[in-house]
């Protein structure tokens, strides 16, 4: 029986009717609804029962990373989702209205686009279309969800750590379907294969990767180590507690945040080469993992 929010979007998607007309200009007023969730669809219709779906599952989603995190939610915290029904929409929409920033244009420069859905902390909005894959878009919503949540409660968080987060918490609140499961089988054997070729991210280099020097890593590389790692660090007390005092300290800095790296290596009890070796022999214990992965959130 399939969780109730991926079963509400797919519920969704048998009600599209993609458009082929030209969309009307975007704007503010395209956001409806009063939950902690305002949805702005173009292409197709989304039943109630769906936007209800996505508004319980958020409130959860939020509820796990404040336990998870320990911070205290913003009575204000509001969430947008624009959905368009096809990705030609999507895409015009992305490179037109949302990725202006240069840097954005460089780093994509030679790679074909195909990024699922962002979160943009500029308009507070996620921006996504209604997926090919069944159950996809849920979890879409639910990685950029992540981003949002931690975008509305912490300054400074590093690149690794936002993305590791985001793909962690995608799968905490549901169980992942089989296709979701042979994706993150795939992602262990990736990561035991570049440990083996001594091609794995250097731990030094993904912690102190800006926004930027992200962009410009192999995508598999930087999102499957960032999970990795993040897992890692929540999967005992001692490394949570760590990881929460490292981003704590970076909140309501005046001045440049501290290289990750550094920071870590000052607050684990074993400096970073230890939590590196750490991280390898997690690696190679997590290649055995079947349906959910070691220290993931349940």
């Amino acid at each position: 029986m399939k969780p109730a929010f991926i079963a509400a979007i797919l519920t969704a998607l048998s009600f599209i009717a993609c458009s082929s007309a030209p969309l009307p200009p975007l704007g503010e007023n395209d956001f409806k609804g009063t939950g902690i969730c305002q949805l702005a669809v173009h292409g197709f219709a989304f039943p109630a029962q769906s936007e209800k779906a996505i508004n319980d599952s958020v409130r959860q989603l939020l509820e796990r990373h404040r336990v998870a995190l320990g911070f205290v939610p913003k009575p204000d915290f509001r969430l947008r989702m624009r959905v368009f029904g096809n990705y030609a929409d999507y895409t015009n929409a992305t490179f037109s209205l949302y990725w202006t920033n240069a840097a954005d244009r460089r780093a994509l420069q030679g790679r074909p686009f195909t990024v699922a859905g962002f979160y943009t902390s500029a308009t507070k909005e996620i921006v996504t279309w209604k997926q090919q894959m069944p159950g996809f878009l849920g979890t879409t919503l639910l990685h950029e969800a992540s981003h949002a949540i931690m975008d509305a409660h912490y300054d400074n968080v590093p690149a690794w750590l936002m993305e590791g987060s985001a793909d962690y918490f995608a799968f905490a609140l549901h169980p992942p379907g089989e296709l979701q499961q042979r994706m993150m089988r795939q992602r262990w054997t990736r990561l035991n294969e570049w440990l083996r070729d001594r091609s794995l991210l250097p731990l030094e280099k993904l912690l102190n990767a800006t926004n930027t020097d992200f962009k410009h890593l192999d995508p598999e590389k930087a999102y499957t180590t960032s999970w990795s790692l993040f897992q890692l660090l929540m999967s005992n007390n001692n490394n949570r507690t760590m990881m929460l005092t490292m981003l704590g300290e970076r909140q309501s800095l005046h001045e440049k945040p501290p290289e990750c790296s550094a920071q870590i290596d000052r607050l684990h009890y074993g400096g970073l080469k230890k939590l590196e070796t750490a991280w390898h022999a997690w690696i190679i214990a997590g290649s055995s993992a079947t349906n959910a992965p070691r220290g993931q959130l349940r």
